[in-house]
């Protein structure tokens, strides 16, 4: 029979006048059965671990050390199965290796600007434009030049004739005229006849309108007279070279001319092919809503009134021809 080791507690209790051997001996057997059920569930680790929730504690070593591989991880640049592939590195560029420069874009072909400077005066402006080769600029410089010459001469007028809510649309000779130098006043005629004579639109009606002094056509003034020869003939040269450039303008004075022989010899036939030409050119270049030619057309006729139907065909057809072949200078549309 093995011998049953004493708890120590049972000394205590003997020597204070406890249980009985009898009992004592009952109570040495129901110990060691209890200590031989705990060795059944106990772990193999040394006895400080041994705990009540052996299941416990086993999840929370675990949480522990998946934490702590978690903080290695993150302090040493990777987490938990998490893999960071640093990004390759460029070779570096041997002394054989050229490294090709940026090819530039391509540039736009600037054209000369047209519109004013912001920082160009008036009288800047006009020096620009009439120095330029091109009579479309000319023609620029000539109107700016008349619009000044407009406002100084009815400043009065607009004080007397316009509303004053209405007179901010038309500009002060302040506005107009700024820094504009009296010989470039001198000068607008000149501008003006280089223009017509290209066949810049509006032109030649201009040159008409000036005069031969630039005083105005009007109604004392005989364009007819001898001393006036010279300018005549440059002012028909300027409308015909608007009918080759589509001048609806100077169409309209051919038609005007020839239908009623004022300063030319009368030609109703020539008058409705300019006509036809004038139709043409204006719903072309300056107002497309103008129907075209067509037989009720009150104008012709009248001008073929007293022409044959063989006559009024060809006008047409040369009125046509001559529209069709007619071209604009560039820019001027």
């Amino acid at each position: 029979m093995p011998v049953l080791e004493r708890d120590p507690r049972q000394h205590r209790r003997l020597a204070h006048g406890g249980l009985n051997p009898a009992a004592q001996a009952a109570q040495n057997v129901t110990d060691e059965a209890r200590r031989a059920r705990a060795s059944a569930f106990s772990f193999p680790y040394h006895p400080a671990v041994h705990h009540r929730h052996p299941f416990l504690v086993a999840s929370t070593l675990a949480a522990v050390l998946v934490g702590g591989a978690l903080v290695y991880g993150l302090g040493h640049g990777t987490a938990a199965a998490v893999t960071t592939v640093p990004a390759a590195a460029p070779a570096p560029v041997t002394a054989t290796e050229r490294v090709a420069a940026p090819v530039p874009a391509p540039s736009a072909p600037v054209a000369a600007p047209r519109a004013a400077s912001p920082y160009e005066s008036l009288s800047q402006e006009v020096g620009r434009l009439s120095r330029s080769g091109d009579p479309v600029d000319a023609f620029a410089a000539y109107q700016l030049v008349t619009a000044c010459i407009w406002a100084r001469d009815h400043e009065g007028w607009m004080a007397n004739h316009i509303l004053p809510g209405d007179r901010g649309m038309l500009p002060t000779p302040q506005q107009a005229c700024g820094d504009i130098a009296s010989d470039q006043i001198q000068s607008r005629l000149q501008w003006l006849e280089r223009a017509a004579l290209a066949g810049v639109h509006h032109a030649a009606a201009e040159m008409l309108k000036e005069g031969p002094d630039g005083l105005g056509s009007g109604a004392g003034t005989d364009i007819d007279a001898p001393e006036n020869a010279a300018w005549k003939q440059r002012v028909d040269a300027a409308l015909e070279a608007g009918v080759h450039t589509c001048d609806s303008d100077a169409l309209e004075r051919r038609v005007d001319g020839y239908e009623s022989g004022l300063g030319v010899e009368q030609d109703r036939a020539r008058a409705l092919t300019y006509w036809v030409a004038y139709m043409d050119c204006r719903q072309r270049f300056d107002d497309a809503t103008v129907n075209g030619l067509v037989n009720g057309d009150g104008a012709a006729r009248r001008m073929g009134a007293t022409l044959s139907a063989e006559q009024i065909a060809r006008a047409v057809s040369d009125g046509q021809r001559l529209a069709r072949d007619a071209r604009p200078l560039p820019g001027d549309h």
